[in-house]
């Protein structure tokens, strides 16, 4: 637990110092608070996921001078996946999972269940940011951004968080 409390630091602080402040190729923004997000414990009507979305989300804003931009963002994106997790995991297998990384998930599960969540996110920050949301440049910022993030979380996944075999037949 200490190990991932100082990834998620210092992902917040390449977030806020860092990559907010980069765009790449004019469609590509990386953000690693989508890897705290996606990866924060799931409990059912859970205040404290949602209180600490707001609180990641708040502080961003405040690095950024972005108005409540990522607080809102953060906080929605939270309370979907509340919802989504039991779509897609289901009730049952949600008490047994510690965190939700690719290894506890399998690989289309983790797919299924983080690609709405990235899509919704960009498609949020799109939508606060900009002055027209349907527009090409705006699309492309949804699809590029998503695509590129989701493989940047898959591999942070693969290199930071141990893969675990668990004896299914019990």
């Amino acid at each position: 637990m200490k190990n991932n409390i100082l990834l998620f630091g210092i992902l917040f602080l390449l977030q806020v110092f860092v990559l907010n402040k980069v765009l790449f190729y004019q469609y590509i923004i990386l953000s690693p608070i989508l890897i705290i997000l996606l990866l924060y414990k799931y409990q059912k009507n859970s205040k404290e996921s949602l209180f600490f979305s707001f609180l990641i989300g708040f502080l961003i804003d405040i690095f950024n001078d972005s108005l409540g931009v990522y607080a809102l963002t953060c906080l929605i994106i939270v309370y979907f996946r509340n919802f989504w997790v039991l779509k897609i995991v289901g009730e049952e297998k949600t008490e047994e999972i510690n965190t939700m990384t690719v290894h506890e998930l399998g690989i289309l599960q983790n797919t299924l269940y983080a690609i709405p969540i990235i899509v919704l996110f960009f498609s949020l920050l799109s939508l606060f940011e900009s002055d027209l949301f349907f527009s090409i440049n705006n699309l492309l910022f949804i699809i590029i951004s998503s695509f590129i993030n989701y493989i940047f979380i898959l591999l942070f996944q693969y290199l930071f968080f141990d893969y675990t075999i668990r004896d299914e037949w019990r």
